[in-house]
């Protein structure tokens, strides 16, 4: 049977399954509309977030999502929505697509398997943290499929793996959920003209 400590990260990271949505709604109904949703969605929580952090109040179900170094700063969810509108502000639909799923889906698998089956914690001296060298390799290898079913770039879909998958490792004051988009989509585009120049 699953821990508690197993279902409440699985739950915080399964949040981030929205992303889908993002997704279908850029390929259905277009770059303007899913700006729009994504603007909407911000304005909502940051409502939500100012009667949390402002006015102290208990926002029934979401402030059970909260991680205890979250208790007084913004969520994740509002660094979500925020990578997401710039890399498809930015960048190519397939590079923004490939940005905001291997935000969700490389982040979670690496925290999932990084906490409950991480053994080799060897960034620790490197990055001055405690991740495991078992959910970083897992993040890439599920980064690296997004690459390659969105993009259909070998190359491309490497360095967005990399680029994503680094970011997550290195960074521990910055929230990822921002970050893991930005530098994945703007190295894979990056890459991608290059390789259109070359």
């Amino acid at each position: 049977m699953p821990s508690r400590e197993f279902i409440f990260e699985f739950m915080r990271k399964s949040v981030h399954l929205v992303s889908i949505f993002i997704v279908l709604i850029y390929e259905f109904f277009g770059k303007d509309a899913v700006l729009w949703v994504l603007m909407l969605f911000l304005v909502a929580v940051l409502f939500l977030e100012y009667f949390r952090l402002e006015k102290g109040m208990k926002i029934p179900f979401f402030y059970r999502m909260y991680r205890e170094r979250e208790a007084d700063s913004l969520g994740g969810h509002i660094y979500f929505s925020l990578g997401a509108i710039a890399v498809i502000s930015l960048f190519n639909k397939e590079i923004a697509y490939a940005a905001v799923l291997m935000t969700t889906f490389g982040d979670m698998t690496a925290a999932m398997v990084g906490k409950f089956y991480g053994k080799r914690r060897i960034f620790r001296e490197v990055f001055k943290n405690d991740k495991s060298l078992e959910g970083s390799v897992s993040e890439f290898i599920i980064d690296l499929l997004v690459g390659l079913v969105i993009t259909g770039n070998p190359i491309v879909s490497f360095i967005m793996a990399f680029s994503a998958t680094l970011t997550e490792t290195a960074v521990n004051r910055i929230d990822d959920n921002l970050i893991i988009p930005i530098f994945s989509g703007f190295f894979g585009q990056m890459t991608l003209l290059l390789l259109m120049y070359l």
